[in-house]
């Protein structure tokens, strides 16, 4: 197996590198890492004429007694539905109106706390008719019923979940519109009903929380020809601490590429690890890297998981990470790499309220300090960080001591 050796670092010297494609995440995603686990709860809806129907879901609870140790890392929502809709028409004008071709349409949205899930239209066309002059027997017709959807699915995955953990309940609202338009211009009375019915399938993805190492920074990765060079930071080095470089083809099942020892002469320094990983050109698919760390009592943390594609191309993914977490009196929150553009910091409770927030720009900077003053109560917080130039957004899970 082989050996990795610190560097304490007594300057920091800064060269350019050329960084693969990559993403951080947590141990457990619903697209990679640790298989997540999905809950789901299924809300039917009885046949409806009403605009709008509240639906109202559980939120998900952490189950732990003590320091939580599930994370809601995201979340669907799917939508089936059935409509059928019938419409009457009335000629308003004194005289007969020919060849008239009349659209009824129906279209529902699907809104939660979150913000606009998901959206679906339909509409059918009926005619030509003939109606009469208003006031005579054949001023009038009706139209349908028409099967404008029948179990029509649409699904969403909302990006912000915050208001979906915790405790109590959420209501997501879906509300019907439309109406009946005719080609034949507007001297026409409409009166449409629709009704409706369906389920919604909530599904949420609970990943359990496996300790992350707060001493472990700037874990990086660079190519150099077929190697991969890892690279991190160990801040306040601990003696007879061991960290083992993992290595997987799926995020599930990872296996040792090498090891690492501290050396006593690092303790309580900053300490710099570098690996030097040999890609299989066989396998030209993701690679998932991560760093065990293991302390002198046998405690086991993790690192975030890398995703590296080998020889990748096209925009690099930006990893993230907020520490300290557990946090006391600040929240950091920095990118693996330079940025420029303007931010806005929002720590989020679990009921989906901003407690906090701040606005700053960075200038080819990747660190962002917010203190937490005054300070919220103790508890579990998101911290959500806009990037408002580029249209991004990046959410971390931290608890408040």
């Amino acid at each position: 197996m082989k050996r990795v050796y610190p560097i304490v670092i007594a300057i920091c010297i800064c060269m350019p590198a050329i960084f693969l494609p990559r993403i951080s995440s947590a141990q457990c995603t619903c697209s990679g890492g640790i298989a997540a686990t999905p809950v789901t709860q299924l809300v039917k809806i009885d046949t409806n004429t009403a605009p709008n129907v509240l639906i109202t879901f559980n939120k998900f609870t952490d189950t732990s007694t003590n320091t939580p140790h599930e994370a809601l890392t995201c979340m669907t929502i799917l939508d089936t539905m059935s409509v059928v809709s019938s419409t009457g028409v009335l000629n308003t004008i004194p005289s007969t109106q020919s060849n008239v071709i009349f659209k009824p349409d129906v279209n529902y949205t699907l809104k939660g706390p979150g913000g606009l899930f998901a959206f679906n239209d339909n509409s059918t066309s009926h005619g030509p008719y003939t109606l009469g002059p208003v006031g005579t027997p054949s001023d009038s017709v009706f139209l349908g019923p028409d099967t404008l959807f029948n179990n029509v699915a649409s699904s969403t995955t909302p990006s912000n979940v915050a208001p979906y953990f915790g405790t109590g309940t959420v209501s997501d609202t879906i509300s019907f519109g439309g109406g009946t338009t005719s080609i034949n211009g507007n001297n026409f009375n409409f009166t449409e009903k629709a009704k409706y019915w369906g389920a919604v399938r909530i599904t949420y993805y609970w990943c359990p929380q496996v300790v992350l190492a707060a001493s472990i920074t700037d874990f990086t990765a660079t190519q150099n020809g077929n190697s991969i060079l890892l690279q991190w930071l160990t801040n306040n080095e601990q003696n007879n601490s061991n960290y083992e470089i993992q290595v997987s083809t799926d995020g599930k099942q990872f296996s040792s590429a090498g090891e690492a020892q501290s050396d006593p002469a690092t303790a309580g320094a900053t300490t710099k690890y570098q690996y030097q990983y040999n890609t299989d050109q066989i396998n030209v698919g993701k690679l998932y890297f991560r760093i065990k760390q293991t302390d002198a009592n046998g405690n086991v943390s993790y690192s975030a998981i890398l995703i590296i594609t080998p020889g990748g191309s096209g925009d690099q993914s930006t990893s993230f990470q907020t520490y300290p977490n557990p946090a006391v009196n600040s929240l950091i929150f920095q990118f693996n790499n330079n940025q420029t553009g303007h931010y806005l910091l929002e720590l989020v409770n679990t009921a989906g309220q901003i407690v906090q927030q701040k606005s700053v720009t960075l200038t080819g900077t990747n660190q962002i300090r917010m203190d937490l003053t005054p300070h919220p109560p103790k508890g579990l917080y998101f911290m959500r960080t806009r990037d408002l130039t580029h249209n991004q957004s990046y959410v971390s899970k931290v608890l408040i001591n």
